[in-house]
């Protein structure tokens, strides 16, 4: 198999970097591509070689074989057709059926299956052009799938896995190494049964509107973090699925998980650009079965969990724009509910609320990078001015639900940077509702015991003032040149 890799990886490698004379010659271009593969061992077979008239090749009935036999390809047919407009680009397509065969000596044969409609690939620099200032690559097919072809595999017990509207684009500049592409996908249908040394994985599922796009500078060098928050340089990552479904297991030494499920979709991306950073990562509304949970030997009942929004998000400049600017950062887990069935092995007596559990922080601020770039070491100072400035920060939404109680927070802040470290002035209020409830429902299952309880509760109402209703609290927590107060009570520093 190592063998075959590094036959394949040198093929690409004689295509992308050696010319050959003529700009439409794909047909001695390919000839030179099976005499290398035949050197290196293969062995390459057709039934007939077909050259059209517009320098296209067509190998029909074509077997190849890597050198110890343990993979080879057979296809009905392979074609590559150059183009008469761009030079070095030459598009493959593949009959509609074609079979990969992997030989292993412990495991025995494994037979994929593959099928397309409409699979058309195609790479720049094939023949020629390599001095291109870009070249690109594209894959497009209207649908395409791998399957196994033996029910008795060990390995593959089962293996269907079908792309629907692929449509595959990338590009690299050569001399910079900038790598960018976009990939759609209308749906996925994935059903696998495999069995690893590490135990059993299985699926049955569907994903639809999957979306990939993407930009980076495609080599090792650390520098390129710079060149992204210095703003130098652009680069992203968008990563976007719809609406999915599967029924899976997993069967190890150390696990065995059996679950069924859904999810709206999820958004996940990064991008640093002109000087700002953004980080989102969206999960829709979901929920999950378990009717098996036993990780390493700890088992639980079968259960249910569901969500109705799991969101981070940051947004912030990196570099000075000569003002101050927003920044955002949020965290918010919404909805998060789970079944009965684990509530009742700690609290059986349900003296604890079952009401969906929330967590959301959303502050916002007006701040200004101080990070000089052309020395980012500079920024380690131990000084946060050599980081930034904040000149204000806002309180948008905090919220916290779990057991029955909440707990809110609103208000903001000014800074005061003139001194050696930044000095806020401003207030924070803080509502907590429920909580006496659910500190007597702990105590009496026997989370916390009663005398710790009793100190957290007197701590809070030490800085705390009684609300409207019963069993709330509220704070109001003031920030000034004279010091921290809790409801007018000075907070020890």
């Amino acid at each position: 198999m190592k063998k075959h890799i590094l036959m394949a990886s040198t093929a690409l490698v004689i295509g992308f970097s050696s010319p050959v004379a003529a700009q439409d010659d794909f047909a001695g271009f390919s000839e030179g591509i099976l005499g290398m593969l035949s050197s290196q061992g293969a062995t390459v077979s057709f039934d007939e070689r077909n050259v059209g008239a517009d320098g296209s090749v067509e190998l029909v009935g074509f077997w190849m074989s890597a050198p110890e036999g343990e993979m080879t390809v057979q296809a009905d047919w392979i074609k590559g057709v150059p183009s008469a407009t761009t030079l070095g680009q030459v598009t493959f397509t593949l009959s509609p059926s074609a079979t990969i065969t992997f030989n292993d000596p412990d495991t025995g044969e494994h037979i994929i299956n593959i099928a397309n409609d409409g699979l058309a690939i195609t790479a720049d620099g094939i023949t020629s052009g390599q001095d291109a200032e870009s070249l690109s690559l594209s894959i497009m097919a209207n649908s395409f799938g791998i399957s196994s072809g033996n029910p008795d595999d060990p390995i593959l017990k089962a293996l269907n896995i079908v792309i629907t509207n692929l449509n595959q684009t990338g590009s690299v500049v050569p001399n910079s190494a900038l790598l960018s592409g976009e990939v759609a996908i209308s749906k996925i249908d994935m059903l696998y049964d495999l069995n690893t040394p590490d135990g059993q994985m299985a699926s049955d599922g569907e994903v639809v509107d999957i979306n990939l796009a993407f930009e980076f500078i495609a080599n090792e060098s650390e520098s390129n973090i710079i060149e992204y928050l210095s703003g130098a340089t652009t680069a992203f990552l968008e990563f976007s699925v719809g609406a999915s479904s599967a029924v899976a297991k997993l069967n190890s030494p150390d696990a065995r998980i059996s679950y069924s499920g859904s999810s709206e979709g999820a958004t996940i991306g990064a991008r640093a650009e002109n000087g700002w950073l953004t980080i989102v990562e969206e999960v829709g509304a979901s929920e999950y079965s378990f009717s098996e949970f036993n990780v390493d030997g700890m088992p639980l009942p079968p259960f249910d969990v569901s969500l109705d929004e799991l969101g981070i998000k940051l947004v912030t400049p990196t570099v000075d724009h000569g003002s101050f600017e927003e920044a955002n950062a949020v965290i918010a887990l919404r909805g998060l509910q789970i079944s009965e069935s684990i509530y009742s092995m700690i609290d059986p007596g349900k003296a604890i609320s079952r009401d969906p559990i929330n967590a959301v922080v959303d502050i916002s601020a007006n701040v200004q990078s101080k990070v000089d770039w052309s020395m980012p070491m500079s920024a380690a100072s131990g000084n946060p001015n050599d980081v930034g400035l904040v000149q204000d920060i806002t309180i948008n939404e905090v919220l916290f639900t779990a057991g029955g109680a909440q707990i809110t927070a609103d208000g903001g802040a000014t800074i005061d940077n003139s001194g050696p470290f930044p000095f806020p002035t401003g207030k924070v209020t803080i509502n907590a509702a429920g909580v006496q409830a659910l500190v007597n429902g702990l105590v009496e299952i026997g989370l916390i015991p009663q005398d710790q309880a009793g100190m957290a509760m007197g701590m809070m109402m030490a800085f705390a003032r009684p609300g409207d209703a019963a069993d709330e609290f509220v704070s109001d927590i003031e920030f000034s040149p004279q010091g921290i107060t809790a409801n007018g009570v000075p907070l020890p520093m």
